[in-house]
């Protein structure tokens, strides 16, 4: 393992590292398989970075909090088109194996007036492009408005912070799981306008997202709602694509949150597919987080109707453990 040191003072030095090891690889310095570490002084680093080399790379702040370092920067669809150029972090398809830990990412953009102008204002702070590779991200932040953090593969969010207002985590994962992490609707920086927490667009035979003692909180809107996930509409049984499969164990909720739980646009949209024990929106053991600062189990009579409560059976038999979870996918390679 190749060990790089970086710290803010210098502009562009994540960007300047990448390069360097990208340079000794070709170069035949370090071989292609190296693993590299790359370790962050404290600081903001004011860039937007992209790695995808197949080399496994380690990255992390070794000295304070999260808060301490940060990777920080203005971008959006508006600015620089795809999730590629857009994002302030983003990972290739060549990626293999990534480990980051205890640092921020944030795409500081702010949100058009204009109500239509959605497409414009996607400003990822952190995208995971990649289909074989995975991702293991402990201890992170990442803070954003309209789609904070996009993901496809295999990846694993433990104990991290993600903060936005509009489908802060989406994709289409083969499996990504959030454990033990805090999910935050920020107030819309254009007005009073619904939050959204996850969407999936995920291809059948996919556990999907995976959220497993995760709380959600946010800011209450006036006359607007919070939604725990949101469904694109777009899920065919036909074609097996873009379901929405996302689940929820013994998650802990803030009462701010709608009791629907989905949002489909009062039914204009079609949720698919119908939740069941393997797909679909299904939850267990879900908190409900009450003003006064106490909790109670989750009444979920009022959920949309295309949900799916868990049995104890289904529980035991599928979500219980990391194990059950990870079982038959890359990511138990990562159980370590």
């Amino acid at each position: 393992m190749l060990d790089l040191n970086v710290n803010a003072r210098t502009p562009a030095s994540i960007t300047a590292a990448f390069k360097r090891m990208h340079e000794m690889v070709m170069t035949g310095a370090v071989a292609e398989d190296a693993t590299f570490h790359l370790i962050l002084a404290p600081g903001i680093y004011r860039e937007s970075i992209r790695y995808n080399m197949s080399n496994p790379l380690i990255m992390e702040c070794v000295q304070g909090a999260a808060a301490d370092c940060m990777i920080q920067a203005d971008n959006c669809e508006a600015f620089r088109k795809g999730r590629e150029n857009r994002s302030i972090f983003y990972f290739g398809p060549n990626a293999t194996k990534v480990t980051l830990k205890n640092f921020s990412v944030e795409n500081t953009h702010l949100k058009s007036i204009e109500a239509d102008n959605t497409k414009l204002d996607s400003a990822e702070a952190f995208v995971w492009d990649n289909s074989s590779g995975t991702l293991k991200a402990e201890g992170m932040t990442f803070i954003g408005r309209q789609n904070t953090i996009f993901v496809r593969g295999f990846s694993w969010f433990l104990g991290c912070h993600v903060e936005g207002d509009t489908d802060i985590v989406y994709g289409e994962p083969d499996v990504c799981v959030l454990e033990d992490c805090s999910v935050h609707i920020r107030s819309d920086n254009r007005g009073d306008y619904n939050g959204y927490a996850v969407k999936s667009r995920t291809d059948a035979g996919k556990k999907g997202f995976v959220l497993t003692n995760c709380t959600f909180t946010g800011e209450k809107r006036k006359k607007s709602s919070l939604y725990v996930y949101r469904t694109a509409g777009l899920g065919q049984i036909s074609t097996g694509r873009n379901f929405d499969n996302a689940a929820f164990i013994n998650c802990r909720v803030s009462d701010i949150y709608s009791p629907e739980f989905e949002w489909d646009d009062d039914m204009e949209l079609s949720i698919c597919p119908r939740g069941n024990a393997e797909s679909g929106i299904r939850e267990y053991g879900t908190k409900t987080i009450l003003e006064s600062g106490g909790e109670t189990a989750s009444d979920t009579s009022r959920r949309n109707v295309k949900s799916y409560t868990l049995t104890d059976d289904d529980y035991f038999k599928m979500y219980a453990s990391r194990y059950l979870i990870f079982e038959n996918t890359p990511l138990a390679a990562r159980l370590e």
